[in-house]
């Protein structure tokens, strides 16, 4: 039976508790697992620590709580990490038992992780807790050793209803969700046609149940359930054990919102376009714009705002979002064809539930560029050099111009001359924030300009012990790794590593190391790294490589074989490496590569005939330096060998009869042959003809044929025929 992790792993928090508080706890987790450190805890002691007791599971808030089997319980570290420690699982009879290894206080989570019981009950923390936030640790000490706990799990609730807007339809394009209030398991479902729902496993206890518009054009308010209706107020439910709510009908208003909608020229949407709503401050007489973004347009050109009524609004449209790759950027504007906010028109809603409307139709600024990833790194001391990396800006070539600028509060101005891609502070700097604006431009596209911070000069900072580094052979097939010595103060979050390969963010790795493949080969590889420790100044590193060719194992061939004319020759390439390599060969006669002779194999031919031969192997690879190997060369090509049979002669033995010579089939062919025909032992003039016809002198005398086989490059070769019978 698998181990469950603790909820706090992968935390479900209600919607306004932050993120960074999940990143905080699950960071934590792993440092102090790793560093073994329990807080709240002493060192181990002879002693046994035990944990025991009896699960009970409680079906609805009257029914009596039955003893609950095959439900984990677990000690886990009482501190934000929630760290496992040690834990059980529970008999039949709902009892458990397990030790730990020091005294302390600890969090102990309760769930029936994938069991059956799991469809029936929630998770829990001791304290009636969802989550481990809230919950109230559990001691175990020297004095006692033994601590009794007997955790109750509770019953999911279900609820069921209808949702309907304030006409009486039936409201589909909602969630309804339900969160425990402290973190932990939620639950979700979505209406059918008829706008009815059936939510189940609704976490007891507190819990938030909300119900919201998430057709993404803002048309309703959301609601939450209080446990016994609707209400528009953010406020959590008291869920008893095993509930069942039915009839929980919510009914939604009408949204009040700012709905704009955003055209090129011709009159088609836009998308992702950035926005700024401001809300005039009737306290300040300012025009106030969000604490978030950035915002943008959807698929559609559309823009939605939650407006109240009685209030003024302007909206400002800016096209320097840029997302997904788009063929046009268009001109900022703000409502109506205004210029600047403060010439802008006033928006307001008089009603509750009204959709006030502003069609913004913007002009042509120019082509599209497509903007590299700029980042600002070194130490924001006086003396000490800044520099900006623009990134990989298309479609090239783009001119690039740089500003260097001090801020301070609302206050920003351009560096006298700080106009190159690095700038040294100087002491003038002193308490200001110091960015790097990088802006290009290109004949035809609209013109864009980026802005990065690199820190307040002269403030504290978070440093680095050593230079910003990439170390490691740069090649395919090696590790890549950063170093910059020790982080101080050592960072709450990561570090997290940003790689990027010719500019374009490379996400194998988010770690100190990265693994180079062959497709890296000619390419520039960089890490950049970014640490904030607040109140410290951040640290930002950066370093580059080009990474190399790799280098393939190439041996020197050898060859097999005899090295005469009209043997074959094998080159043995041997084992090259990394493997898969592709191998190519070349044979060369005294030096001089032979046309065409490009196997394996070679067979020797006659022009090779008292010269000396080689072969040179070449392996490919992608990703590596093309290699080449030649091998030693051979003794020099002797003549071949001819090869023929013993010839035989046919016709009468008679005088005047003719006489033939069957050569026989000689190699390798073609191979020229004479003929020599013999009275006796000694050679008849002038009979060198495939026949012979017999005369008066040969009459009592045997008659033989010598055949001989020339061919160049070949040793000449002579067969005789056996005699024939005496001539009659």
């Amino acid at each position: 039976m698998p181990l469950p992790r603790p909820a706090l792993s992968c935390p479900h928090q209600n919607p306004r508790e932050g993120a960074w508080v999940r990143a905080r706890a699950v960071l934590a987790a792993a440092v102090l697992l790793a560093a073994g450190l329990f807080a709240g805890a002493v060192p181990a002691h002879a002693a046994t620590y035990t944990f025991k007791g009896v699960v009970k599971g409680k079906l609805t808030a009257t029914a009596t709580p039955a003893a609950l089997g095959n439900a984990w319980v677990g000690a886990y570290t009482n501190d934000s990490s929630a760290s496992y420690v040690a834990g059980a699982w529970s008999a039949a009879d709902g009892t458990y038992s397990f030790s730990v290894p020091a005294a302390g206080s600890y969090k102990i989570w309760i769930t029936c992780g994938n069991n059956p019981c799991a469809d029936t009950y929630a998770d829990e923390w001791n304290g009636d807790s969802s989550g481990a936030y809230n919950s109230t640790p559990l001691a175990v000490s020297d004095a006692a050793p033994t601590t009794t706990y007997n955790p109750q799990l509770e019953a999911y609730g279900t609820m069921s209803g209808r949702i309907t807007n304030s006409a009486g339809q039936p409201v589909t394009t909602a969630e309804i969700s339900a969160s425990p209030a402290n973190g932990g398991q939620y639950s979700t479902v979505r209406p059918d046609a008829n706008g009815y729902y059936t939510l189940a496993k609704v976490p007891p206890n507190q819990a938030y149940i909300s119900v919201r518009d998430d057709s993404g054009q803002r048309l309703y308010t959301e609601q939450y359930w209080n446990g016994t209706q609707g209400v528009e107020t953010y406020t959590a439910a008291t869920v008893p054990p095993g509930v069942k709510w039915t009839n929980a009908n919510f009914v939604l208003k009408n949204e009040t919102v700012l709905e704009a909608t955003v055209t090129d020229p011709a009159g088609a949407p836009i998308a992702e376009v950035g926005y700024v709503p401001y809300v005039f401050n009737d306290a300040t007489g300012a025009w106030d714009g969000p604490q978030m973004g950035p915002l943008t347009s959807d698929a559609n050109g559309k823009i939605y705002w939650r407006m109240t009524v009685g209030k003024k609004y302007k909206i400002c449209v800016f096209d320097t979002y840029y997302g997904e790759p788009r063929q046009y950027r268009y001109k900022s504007e703000c409502y109506n064809n205004a210029p600047t906010i403060d010439t802008a028109a006033v928006l307001t809603a008089t009603a509750q539930g009204q959709r006030v409307q502003a069609n913004m139709q913007l002009e042509v600024s120019g082509l599209s560029l497509s903007p590299g990833r700029i980042f600002a790194y070194g130490s924001v001391q006086a003396g000490q050099t800044l520099t900006v990396d623009p990134g990989v800006w298309g479609p090239a070539p783009v001119t690039l111009t740089y500003q260097w600028q001090r801020t301070k509060g609302a206050e920003t101005t351009d560096i006298a001359g700080a106009t190159a891609a690095t700038y040294t502070v100087t002491a003038a700097d002193a308490g200001f924030d110091i960015f790097a604006k990088v802006t290009g431009s290109k004949a035809g596209y609209a013109s864009y300009t980026d802005t990065v911070h690199a820190g307040q000069a002269g403030a504290d900072a978070t440093t680095a012990s050593k230079p910003f580094t990439i170390t490691g052979t740069p090649s395919a097939g090696n590790n890549l790794t950063v170093d910059h010595g020790t982080l101080t103060p050592t960072p709450e979050f990561g570090p997290y590593y940003d790689w990027f390969v010719n500019g374009i963010p490379d996400y194998r790795s988010n770690t100190k190391a990265f693994a180079l493949t062959t497709a890296d080969t000619g390419k520039k590889v960089t890490a950049r790294l970014s640490v904030h420790a607040w109140p410290l100044q951040p640290y930002y590193g950066q370093a580059s490589v080009t990474v190399a060719a790799g280098t393939l194992t190439a041996p020197v061939p050898t060859i097999t074989g005899t090295a005469k004319v009209g043997a074959t020759l094998t080159a043995n390439a041997g084992t090259w490496g990394p493997a898969p390599v592709t191998l190519a060969y070349q044979w060369f006669r005294s030096g001089v590569a032979i046309t065409g002779a490009t196997a394996a194999t070679y067979p020797a031919v006659a022009a090779d005939l008292g010269k000396t031969l080689t072969v040179r192997v070449t392996g490919t690879k992608s990703g590596f330096t093309t290699a080449a190997k030649t091998s030693a060369a051979t003794a020099a090509v002797v003549a071949g060998t001819l090869t023929g049979p013993t010839p035989t002669v046919t016709g009468t033995k008679i005088v005047g009869s003719t006489l033939t010579a069957s050569p026989g089939t000689w190699g390798p062919a073609p191979v020229t042959l004479a003929y020599q025909w013999y009275r006796g032992s000694i050679a008849i003039t002038g009979a060198t003809a495939q026949t012979y016809k017999l005369v008066a002198a040969d009459k009592g005398t045997a008659i033989k044929v010598r055949v001989t086989g020339t061919k160049t490059a070949y040793t000449a070769l002579a067969r005789y025929s056996a005699a024939t019978a005496l001539i009659g």
